[in-house]
């Protein structure tokens, strides 16, 4: 039988345990708002944070917002005013957040993107399709920041940016926001008139946040199933749905070290079009990443290659509907469930194994949802480069193909198919499929999540064992949080258009945590976790143990001190190198570490961390430190410096690895941004520099300027390796 088929079997079984699980009634939710058109005639409101338009007279009010922190269910310090209007182009909302003490309202963020969970906060959040599974956020603070991201079946996605318009303003009573959404920023199914909606308001200095839905400790702030709704939005238009977005770039580029230098100009055409206001079909032609955030370094004391996340803005858009057996998830917090099985990775097209840049002439993209149906088609034409062997690697077409079917409220079934291999002449192909089952009325309001897939490769030349499949079972409350989960991939497993670091093996996780909160004290909680990994080959050899015990307590206002104990047990098969000179041997290895970290609330101007670690390692002993200083004192200046440094003492050779780096931003407004991020590690001895100018012109038209240097700083001399200057220019017009 075939493996899809197997699963499609246990489909079947755990998708009717969805029906079957007894559920109590859902947290109370307030009343539906009445939405309200802005009359003919009656020019919309201007948005400049001020809310003396006639517009206003016309809008709906939504009822009182309720505590969710500290003191869940209880009435805010400070109340909220939310008003809410429409006409055909836009969903017009005006908050006013009341506060008796206005000085001390915290706003030391500005800049685009940004995020501002430091300051004080509001968020808009909208379910266009009322599915509890899709949606978008929309947040600012006192400074007129703009943060925004989407939700795509759960999935969270910060790397967002929508065409959208918000302006603040603190007045003698508080600060109001005002916020202008185009319909054609959004999309949506013009056929429901009834949309999700929540309001979150954040007071930072008392670290109270209140809500007007879903307020629930169980519920996470991208928790779709908890919103309220806005009915009676009725006559939305889109105009055509055409984003035609031009785009040119100009590069200076001179390598040192091979004496290599040009200087080219290069276009590049992006178009979107909503096919219907629920499916948008993209293009783009001579895609150009050189503006594309330059990767964080990390430390490697492993054999396994580490996980860096997307930062190129094509793969980006629409990114969530790709996501796989709940890998997404592991940003939010499970370091112990790696994303080794990962189907697709968008970091695997456009860059080679050396981290070079592969040329895209050209790709499309077809997203969006039909009735119950959610899918996501995605392919790129890459050109020809070689390897890092020096092998010539012909230019192909590589694609992959996604679908989900909503079963119930919150779960769905998924299938995934990839094509190609980026990296070899090989061809290579997977195919996968996935259930998620999720309910928010386990227990009462108790939430209960389980992931299963699974997943079978085919490459040209392999007739092995190319199977994988996993499963995940999660409580992620507030009280009790646990989860346990397992995975298995076969030897011969080979996702090309996805991320694997180790093959042939199996991988079990547990971990739980309880959380207290103790009343009339000035800590906000306390939690005691454990966690465990067990990975072992196929055949139950020992690859790696490791479990942590864990107890960390926060006070009211963020900081925050943690002891962790860890054990671990590590079977070498193959030695290798961690750094110059220091190798570890195959064998069997076993030791402990202990860890104490301090940090202090980012609610400060001045913050900051630092951690010490120590113990077994391998061979021999490691001790670690990581410290971090963080300074934002006023909303147009900020600095973070991070240091790093291992040393490490094995029989066969000693090591230190140090690590630094520090970002320094000046925001002149919310709309023109200056970011400078430099990096040094003495494994590489390069000092890395990249500065960023960004002035956003209007909402989706732009202007970036990149400056990228690198040194060497051998024998503690500076010399100048490589430089690089990029201009780009973008414009979206929209039809």
């Amino acid at each position: 039988m075939p493996p899809v088929m197997r699963f499609g079997i246990v489909w079947g079984c755990l998708a009717a345990l969805v029906a079957a699980v007894p559920s109590a009634p859902a947290q109370e939710q307030p009343p539906p708002v009445e939405m309200r058109r802005l009359p003919e005639g009656v020019a919309p409101p201007q948005i400049d944070g001020r809310l003396d338009d006639t517009a206003w007279e016309y809008a709906a009010r939504m009822g009182p917002m309720v505590q969710r922190e500290p003191l869940s269910g209880e009435p805010p310090t400070y109340q909220t005013d939310v008003r809410l209007l429409y006409d055909r182009d836009a969903l017009y909302v005006a908050v006013e957040s009341l506060d008796a003490e206005p000085e001390k309202i915290i706003a030391r963020i500005m800049r685009r993107g940004q995020s501002i969970n430091t300051d004080d906060w509001m968020m808009v959040t909208l379910d266009t399709f009322h599915d509890q599974r899709n949606g978008y956020i929309f947040g600012t603070n006192p400074n007129s920041s703009r943060s925004d991201a989407i939700i795509e079946n759960g999935a969270f996605r910060q790397e967002w940016e929508g065409i959208w318009y918000v302006k603040t303003r603190v007045h003698e009573g508080g600060w109001i926001a005002e916020f202008a959404i185009p319909f054609k920023t959004l999309n949506f199914d013009p056929a429901n008139t009834t949309w999700g909606f929540n309001v979150t308001r954040v007071i930072s200095r008392l670290n109270e946040e209140s809500r007007w839905a879903g307020w629930g400790r169980n519920r996470g702030f991208f928790d779709l199933a908890a919103l309220g709704d806005l009915e009676g939005l009725e006559g939305l238009e889109q105009g055509v749905g055409l984003d035609v977005v031009p785009s040119g770039s100009l590069t200076s580029f001179k390598d040192r070290i091979a004496d290599r230098d040009y200087a080219t100009g290069e276009p590049s055409l992006d178009l979107f079009y909503k096919v219907t206001p629920s499916v948008t079909a993209a293009l783009t032609l001579n895609t150009d990443f050189s503006d594309a955030e330059v990767d964080t370094r990390q430390v490697n004391l492993d054999r396994f290659a580490l996980f860096f996340p997307e930062t190129r803005d094509f793969f980006l858009q629409d990114a969530g509907i790709f996501d796989f057996g709940g890998f997404q998830s592991l940003r939010f917090g499970s370091t112990f469930l790696s994303q080794n099985g990962m189907p697709f990775f968008s970091r695997s097209i456009g860059i080679s194994d050396d981290g070079e840049v592969v040329d895209m002439r050209g790709g499309a993209k077809t997203t969006g949802r039909i009735g119950r149906l959610n899918f996501g088609v995605f392919g790129a034409d890459m050109a020809h480069y070689r390897g890092t062997s020096g092998e010539r690697v012909e230019g192909k077409n590589l694609w992959v193909a996604r679908g989900k079917w909503n079963l119930g409220e919150e779960s769905f079934a998924g299938l995934i198919v990839t094509h190609g291999d980026p990296t070899t002449n090989s061809s290579n192909s997977v195919v996968g499929a996935d259930l998620h089952l999720r309910s928010g009325r386990i227990f009462g309001d108790k939430l209960l999540e389980f992931d299963a897939w699974l997943q079978q490769s085919h490459t040209s030349g392999d007739r092995g064992r190319d199977e994988a499949f996993g499963l995940v079972l999660n409580y992620p409350n507030d009280r009790w949080n646990w989860r346990l989960g397992f995975k298995r991939l076969d030897e011969d497993f080979r996702p090309a258009l996805g991320f694997l670091n180790r093959i042939g093996v199996h991988e079990s996780i547990a971990d739980i945590r309880r959380r207290w909160r103790p009343l009339g004290s000035d800590i906000r909680w306390v939690d005691l976790s454990s966690r465990a990994r067990l990975i072992t080959t196929v055949k139950g050899t020992l690859q790696t143990f490791e479990s942590q015990s864990r107890l960390e307590i926060v006070s009211h206002i963020g900081d925050s001190i943690a002891i962790e104990g860890a054990a671990r047990a590590e079977r070498v098969v193959v030695p290798f190198e961690i750094a110059d000179g220091a190798i570890v041997r195959a064998g069997r290895y076993d030791w402990m570490r202990g860890l104490l970290r301090i940090q202090s609330s980012e609610r400060r101007s001045l913050s900051g961390s630092i951690s010490f670690s120590g113990g077994g390692f391998f061979s021999g002993h490691l001790r670690a430190l990581n410290t971090e200083i963080i300074w934002r004192p006023s909303k147009y200046f900020s600095s973070e410096l991070t240091y790093r440094e291992d040393h490490g003492r094995l029989d066969d050779g000693n090591f230190t690895t140090r690590l630094v780096q520090w970002r320094v931003n000046f925001t002149f407004t919310p709309d023109l941004s200056w970011s400078t991020f430099i990096q040094w590690d003495d494994s590489s001895q390069d000092l890395g520099w990249n500065s960023r100018l960004r002035w956003i012109v209007r909402e989706g038209e732009d202007l970036v300027l990149v400056w990228n240097q690198g040194f060497d700083t051998t024998d503690h001399h500076l010399q100048s390796t490589r430089s690089e200057w990029i201009g780009k220019i973008r414009w979206t017009f929209r039809f």
